[in-house]
């Protein structure tokens, strides 16, 4: 039986990013083509385009995009930097987030009720503002200040280089209000459990029940929701790039919207190790579950 399991485990996997592989080019080859769409040769055109992705996909390293008027580049050095910086800036975003989210829902389940009301009540201001709003507003703040006292707090404009310190702190804002709930929330239903009562009634402080007891079954509510995570991760990352004028791997790709082949290959890039990341929560979170190791 356990052989079974891990046979079928692989297989899952492969299947899954293939079909959703073939699903991301079809949209691309769709897209090329749909002003066709009514037209009795359109499917084959549809196929045709769909082939000429697989086959440049399959010839990765051979993609050449342009970086200049009077030059050319493989695909993976023009992609390089950008892909990396993105990568770096998620990376910093997703572990902020879930040190503020966690640690700031500590904090406010041991105050008083009537101040845990009003902090839900400002968190869920902040969460109903959009996030282009949100961003944009941060960004003017800083360059008031700026205007005011010549302070420069951050850089809020990337030009010449590639910025960090701001794009990581506004790009974490919605993910650790998020993460901020779905934890406080976690922790209000643990509270009401038996185990959680017993420890009080030994005399066990309030702060060690929450670090101590509660603190693995809120990391269950983290990795059972990592893929929403990311993904919120990746949609204000998309905003920010294009707002702060970075160079990363979103800003590249609307440098080259144009280009199908360019934008299969950096969203295939996105989508695989992201993958694989959320299986890996997954996985984590059914074994923390106590349901077994595996999510076949």
């Amino acid at each position: 039986m356990k052989i079974y399991k891990w046979l079928t485990i692989p297989v899952k996997i492969i299947t899954e990013i293939i079909v959703t592989c073939l699903m991301i080019l079809s949209l691309l080859a769709f897209s090329k083509t749909f002003l066709l769409f009514l037209q009795p040769h359109w499917f084959q055109m549809f196929l045709l385009r769909l082939k000429e992705l697989l086959i440049s996909v399959m010839n990765f390293p051979n993609i050449r995009v342009r970086v200049s008027d009077f030059k050319n580049q493989s695909l993976m050095e023009a992609l390089a930097e950008p892909y990396f910086y993105s990568v770096k800036i998620l990376i910093c975003v997703f572990l902020l987030s879930i040190l503020m989210g966690i640690n700031f829902s500590i904090i406010v389940s041991l105050l008083p009720r009537k101040m845990q009301k009003i902090i839900k009540e400002i968190v869920f201001f902040f969460e109903s503002i959009p996030d282009v709003i949100l961003i944009f507003s941060i960004q003017l703040i800083i360059i008031w200040i700026f205007k005011k006292s010549a302070i420069l707090i951050v850089n809020p404009i990337g030009y010449l280089e590639n910025i960090y310190i701001l794009p990581i702190v506004v790009t974490s804002i919605i993910p650790t209000i998020m993460l901020f709930q779905m934890t406080l929330f976690g922790i209000g239903e643990e509270q009401n459990k038996p185990y959680v009562e017993f420890a009080k009634a030994k005399g066990i402080t309030r702060l060690r029940v929450l670090t101590s007891h509660i603190f693995q079954n809120v990391c269950l509510v983290v990795f059972s929701n990592i893929q929403l995570i990311l993904w919120l991760i990746i949609s204000n990352l998309l905003i920010t790039e294009y707002i702060f004028n970075t160079k990363g791997i979103f800003s590249f790709m609307f440098r080259h919207l144009n280009s199908a082949d360019v934008l299969a290959a950096c969203l295939l890039l996105i989508f695989i190790p992201f993958y694989f990341i959320d299986y890996l929560g997954g996985a984590i979170s059914v074994r923390m579950s106590g349901q077994g190791g595996d999510r076949a």
